[in-house]
């Protein structure tokens, strides 16, 4: 496959000050193709600085220049004077978003601990139990939020709004890091328990282990891989033999499973321990430290890392483009609609994916007014579907999962029979009339079953077709399979969360999923600006580890520059009430001294574990401590700032709306107003009568034909 392609092209971009997030979209966008000009340039030589300004210029405000698209900070796109009517992008935070490099990884961590996912970060401690919270990667809020705000700039730049005027769009830092924990938030709701709590965690055995030579992350998803691995290690048959029916007895023999896990990974090394599950289709993944991902093969492979003379990190994808010569149309129907005034009504998408992060990109396009046909698999629904917490206890329907009911949002269902010929055909029909095909299931998959790439350009020759997988369609471990634990562990992410190179944490949910799908949505909206304006198609593949290492992006170019990372120190304590309290740059004696305590950690930290967190934390404002709560996700649903912009909203699916369960609500601000939640999660098959009849024009009886024949499945 050829290198990554450029497909902004054309787009002209001023980004407004020095902050984080705004260098960070300057370099996806220039690295894209768009001409990117910034009013400020970082003067020092860090690695961070040198990776974000590639290709990006100084900015002559004084020539009253008109740009397509302006990304800056509330106040800084205020306080500037804007020339023309071009797209803007606002990025804004509940913590002042500086320039200063310094103060902004401060706010980095408090922005990660408030949202939930602090709380879902554990430290591995010395006996191989999960201790405290570990915070965070460094610089994952800023760049989080610029890769959003380089997906508005390519959204919003795809097609002129009808009025000839164009949006703002806003972008929250806090809001963008609280739609990733969304299972745990929809748990908080449902079942008033707190993933990351004593009473959750230690459920199932597995979890990052130690090898002959560092550590691999075991810990599988379905039944069926614990069933092979059990077999695989041997002296646990007679458990691995009835697992697949009974998972209950992973939970019930966990000592016993770890204890042999164990064993056999320290027998062989990281890599020996990940290809032996992998041979068996395992989902399991080497741990690695930043400066063994920089060696990592298949990342170099996949030419993730630039040359020696030219030293830092690839856009995550891989992609090539063609060119057609047929003109661009499709055709409009009276199907129902989102709301004509998004900037992206008209698009349609159709959605092949399943689990998390193929959904979660496609809800970012649903929330811009995108039209997206979710092909649900038929036998098969989607896992989310049965994946608990469920409304009103109901585990039986497939309609009632809160996870389902936060990432299908806006969404329509039709169910297919890809193994039927009229199925796939169905499937073909659809992609003729689509923009964008989106997929995330295993490399070769989709090939197989007749929906690949060289499948669906042979109908639309302007089809742009994501594809978002684990490892990626090309390099030696393409054919890893894996779910987003074992990417984490993989990308580096444990150790990237040490303070002192040693230390490792896990994370309890899956988080590269919403993060590959963030980028899923970044290369949705480049290439298909580009097919509008070029005809050309467009082969897409994205790599969860490639994206997840980009979130590492600080402690990955320290380990390629060789430098000594500077290490923001933070301290936590815990509370009498189960919580957790962050302090950044942490004034031991001054906190000693104010709690009446000796200077030692520990001992600090026993006298404090007997104080509850709202008085730990009254106690360290007196004396000017940086600090913060550390949010379970009960803590997230009540957050003042959150609930102040009106980030939640009412669950509008059928089974559902009862409960009022609370979802995340749009990421995007459209000209100061959130972009409505306008329908809820489809029902199962739903909408497979209304697709086929008002999209491909099928009659009642041609419908009512493959129905019978199980070609497609309505509810």
């Amino acid at each position: 496959m050829k290198p990554r392609e450029l497909s902004l092209e054309g787009l002209s971009v001023l980004t407004i000050g020095t902050a984080m997030p705004t260098l960070i979209a300057s370099w996806w966008l220039s690295e894209s193709g768009a001409a990117v000009e910034t009013t400020t340039l970082i003067v020092d030589e860090s690695p961070i600085a040198k990776q974000t300004q590639r290709q990006v210029n100084q900015a002559d405000l004084q020539n009253k220049k008109v740009y397509d698209v302006v990304i800056a900070d509330s106040a800084s796109i205020d306080s500037a004077e804007i020339y023309g009517d071009p797209l803007i992008i606002e990025i804004t935070s509940p913590f002042p978003i500086s320039q200063d490099v310094d103060e902004a990884l401060v706010f980095d961590m408090q922005l990660y601990a408030r949202s939930g996912l602090g709380y879902l970060t554990r430290e591995i401690g010395k006996d191989w139990e999960l201790d405290e919270p570990c915070l965070p990667i460094n610089r994952q809020a800023s760049i989080l939020a610029g890769i959003a705000a380089a997906t508005a700039a390519a959204a919003g730049s795809i097609q002129k709004h009808p009025e000839g005027k164009n949006k703002r769009i806003t972008i929250d830092q806090l809001e963008l890091l609280a739609l990733m924990p969304m299972q745990p938030i929809a748990y908080a709701q449902l079942t008033k328990r707190v993933v990351g709590s004593e009473r959750i965690v230690p459920s199932i055995p597995g979890g990052t282990m130690p090898t002959s030579n560092g550590f691999a992350f075991v810990r599988p998803v379905e039944p069926e891989h614990w069933s092979k691995l059990l077999q695989l290690v041997g002296q646990l048959e007679s458990i691995a033999s009835d697992v697949t029916a009974s998972p209950g007895l992973l939970r019930e023999h966990r000592e016993l499973i770890d204890r042999r896990l164990r064993s056999w990974a320290l027998a062989h090394t990281s890599e020996e321990v990940a290809d032996l599950c992998q041979a068996e289709h395992i989902p399991v993944a080497p741990v690695y430290r930043p400066e063994e991902v920089v060696r990592d093969t298949h990342l170099n492979a996949r030419n993730f890392f630039r040359d020696k003379d030219d030293v830092g990190v690839n856009l995550p994808w891989l992609s090539e483009c063609r060119g057609s010569s047929e003109s661009f149309s499709r055709k409009t129907t009276d199907f129902i609609r989102p709301p004509s005034s998004l900037p992206l009504a008209g698009l349609r998408v159709l959605d092949l994916s399943w689990a998390w992060a193929g959904p979660f990109a496609t809800t970012l396009f649903a929330d811009l007014g995108a039209e997206v046909i979710n092909v649900e698999w038929h036998p098969r629904a989607s896992n989310i579907r049965r994946n608990p917490p469920f409304a009103n206890n109901n585990s039986e329907s497939h309609n009632t999962s809160g996870w389902w009911s936060a990432n299908q949002r806006g969404k329509f269902s039709i169910g297919v029979n890809l193994k039927s010929e009229n199925g796939k055909r169905i499937v073909h029909e659809l992609a003729a009339i689509s923009d964008v095909v989106v997929e995330n299931f295993a490399p070769g998959v989709v090939d197989r079953l007749g929906v690949g790439y060289e499948d669906l350009v042979a109908v639309n020759p302007r089809i742009v077709y994501v594809s978002l997988s684990a490892f990626g369609q090309t390099g030696p471990r393409s054919h890893y399979i894996g779910y987003g634990t074992q990417v984490y562990a993989a990308a580096g992410a444990g150790f990237a969360t040490s303070q002192d190179g040693k230390s490792m944490s896990q994370m309890f949910i899956p988080v590269p999923d919403p993060i590959s799908g963030l980028v899923g949505a970044y290369a949705m909206a480049s290439y298909i600006r580009n097919a509008r304006l070029t005809g050309k198609s467009a082969r897409v593949d994205v790599s969860e580890l490639e994206a997840m290492a980009t979130i590492c992006l600080e402690p990955l170019l320290d380990a390629l520059y060789q430098t000594t990372p500077v290490a923001e120190k933070y301290l936590i304590l815990g509370s009498s009430d189960g919580k957790y309290v962050l302090v950044v740059s942490p004034d031991i004696d001054g906190i000693a001294s104010e709690f009446k305590v000796p200077a030692k950690m520990s001992m600090l930290k026993s006298r404090l574990s007997s104080w509850s967190a709202i008085d730990i934390l009254q106690k360290l404002s007196n004396i000017g401590s940086i600090c913060c709560l550390i949010q379970d996700s009960r803590d997230v649903l009540s957050d003042p700032y959150l609930e102040k912009n009106n980030f939640w909203e009412r669950d509008h699916s059928k089974e559902v709306e009862s409960t009022g369960i609370l979802i995340g609500g749009s990421l995007w601000k459209v000209d100061n107003a959130r972009t409505p939640v306008w329908r809820g999660a489809p029902q199962l098959f739903s909408d497979t009568k209304i697709i086929l009849a008002s999209l491909l024009d099928y009659a009642e009886s041609d419908i009512t034909r493959m129905i019978d024949e199980e070609a497609v499945v309505s509810a």
